[in-house]
């Protein structure tokens, strides 16, 4: 009977042929898959194949390879890391937006860091219009958007001073904070705020259970998640600020390279606090071979390189995603969920309403979403 094909990773031609060639040498029979996929511009698509027979063997080897691999990747990302300097908090003077203030001045008063609050303010669009009637429609549109700039900047001035009462009262001292105000459409001028400030995380409120539908996790949060390489705290509206002492951090991993810049990150932002860290991947008993090899590699990585740390790396078999990430929260009283973003990936289960609704809104769990570099 002829053995099963299996494919156990999918790599640029380059990195495809380094496996084959290590595997053949350890005695695994190795097959390459879409090779017309070679000189195409993709940067993957060439599918590495065993047989079934050798699949737990095979597995070991890979873990070791992906080893190196992900050492290069980490020299050719060439990542700085620093230490938090500049929180940006976008804000429409909403309760959750004061509840991602709270967080963002924990944060800042232990990492002595400084704080924007930006507010934008609604850009009226002008429709086409008779010719005669422009002179009277642009006056009347004039007085509109002043109106609309002053009440912007009355409701930042009242937002700031409540703001910096409550460091003074809490007698928070390091923490630097200041605002911005500009006109245009939230998520587009957030963005370009993030890329002029280049704060070291944003953090943003978004409403709970009252979203409409389409609402996923507040459009502009998704967009900024989407369209920024910063990192973004996402506060849910019911989430309680209860102070940043001991942080039980969800780490939810695919088993990708970008793994590893991504904790390095997470372990940078919350090094002044007391961090017990899960590294979980949720799958099914059909994939628990190839799970269990490679997160046996990522907590070897990760206990050698945080030994000061308390980590735990666990594998959740479960078929249901959204169950499995309900049941460990519970578990382990985690308090932060966090991430690597990648589109059609682990991040598009979450940002998907009826799961965002389940784990996100209903959990009022905080999820901090790292941006890969690939």
């Amino acid at each position: 009977m002829e053995e099963k094909l299996i494919t156990i990773a999918v790599h640029n031609y380059a990195r495809a042929e380094i496996l084959r060639t290590r595997l053949e040498a350890e005695g695994v029979e190795c097959y390459l898959k879409n090779i017309n996929l070679i000189h195409s511009v993709i940067s993957g698509g060439v599918k590495v194949r065993v047989n079934s027979k050798d699949l737990e063997k095979a597995l070991r080897i890979v873990e070791k390879v992906s080893e190196q691999f992900r050492e290069e990747y980490q020299d050719e990302a060439s990542i700085t890391i620093r230490n938090v300097q500049r929180i940006l908090v976008p804000i429409d003077f909403s309760d959750y937006s004061v509840n991602a203030c709270r967080y963002a001045i924990g944060l800042a008063e232990k990492l002595n860091a400084e704080i924007k609050l930006m507010h934008v303010y609604y850009n009226p669009v002008v429709n086409s219009m008779p010719i005669t009637d422009t002179y009277y429609y642009q006056v009347n549109m004039d007085e509109i958007i002043r109106e609309i700039e002053l009440r912007a900047k009355s409701s930042m001035e009242e937002f700031y001073k409540d703001i910096k009462e409550k460091i003074e009262r809490d007698k928070i001292e390091g923490v630097k904070i200041d605002y911005a105000l500009t006109r245009g459409i939230a998520s587009e001028e957030i963005i370009l705020k993030s890329k002029e400030y280049n704060p070291d995380v944003i953090i943003i409120g978004t409403r709970g259970q009252g979203e409409g539908a389409n609402d996923l996790i507040g459009s502009v949060a998704a967009k900024i998640i989407d369209d920024t390489k910063v990192p973004v705290l996402v506060i849910p509206e019911d989430s309680l600020y209860k102070g940043i002492a001991t942080i039980n951090i969800m780490y939810a991993t695919d088993f990708d390279d970008s793994d590893f810049n991504a904790i390095k990150k997470l372990m940078n932002i919350m090094s002044p606090f007391d961090i017990r860290l899960y590294c979980v991947h949720i799958g099914s008993q059909d994939s628990i071979v190839w799970d269990k090899a490679k997160m046996a590699g990522l907590k070897e990585k990760l206990y050698d390189q945080y030994k000061d740390y308390d980590i735990e790396c666990s594998l959740i078999e479960e078929k249901d995603f959204m169950k499995g990430v309900q049941e460990f929260i519970r578990e382990k009283n985690i308090d932060i969920i966090s991430m690597v973003t990648h589109k059609r990936n682990l991040i598009s289960k979450l940002l998907n309403p009826s799961y965002t609704r389940k784990v996100l809104f209903h959990t009022s769990i905080p999820f901090l979403v790292f941006h890969s570099d690939r």
